[in-house]
């Protein structure tokens, strides 16, 4: 009386299993080969210009770092953190390729503690900056000096490296 009849399978189905199979593993391994492709080794920069340089003294006015911001956040963990967040303008001739800041912790007038970080460098995702060109940066500084006060924080240019011309 309530008996199901089995239908049969179509004439496809095993071929439908079969690409459909081979078609997850090659998705799954062009992934992991592009994911593996993403893992570099930083290699040490250098070449850098800094502050007393006579190419850095130069160059420097034609640098400029628009609309820098400073917040305070806190993380998913619960810990705080500290963003930086700036425009980097080139207006001189030069194509600039690494751009150092550094970032500096007051508490009112008094320098607490300072960190160097490095927002552009070259790497398969980050162009140079060209000329007459601007580039916004965000870091995150989650290891904050423990006698801080959240009074101020600043951000200000540490050095900069012209592209090499091939």
């Amino acid at each position: 009386m309530f008996e199901s009849e089995d239908k049969p399978r179509s004439p496809h189905f095993w071929r439908i299993i079969v690409i459909s199979v081979v078609l997850f593993v090659a998705t799954t391994g062009l992934l992991v080969f592009l994911l593996q492709q993403g893992v570099r080794e930083e290699v040490p920069l250098t070449g850098i210009l800094h502050a007393g340089d006579p190419d850095y003294d130069w160059y420097g006015k034609y640098m400029d770092l628009e609309s820098p911001k400073v917040q305070m956040s806190k993380s998913l963990s619960g810990n705080r953190l500290v963003i930086f967040s700036a425009i980097i303008e080139n207006n001189g001739e030069r194509t600039v390729d690494v751009v150092e800041v550094e970032l500096s912790f007051f508490n009112y007038d008094k320098l607490i503690s300072s960190v160097i970080r490095t927002p552009l460098r070259p790497g398969p995702y980050t162009p140079p900056i060209q000329t007459f060109e601007k580039r916004v940066f965000t870091l995150y500084v989650e290891d904050i000096p423990p006698h801080w006060l959240a009074q101020n924080a600043e951000i200000a240019f540490h050095g900069f490296r012209f592209l090499a011309k091939p």
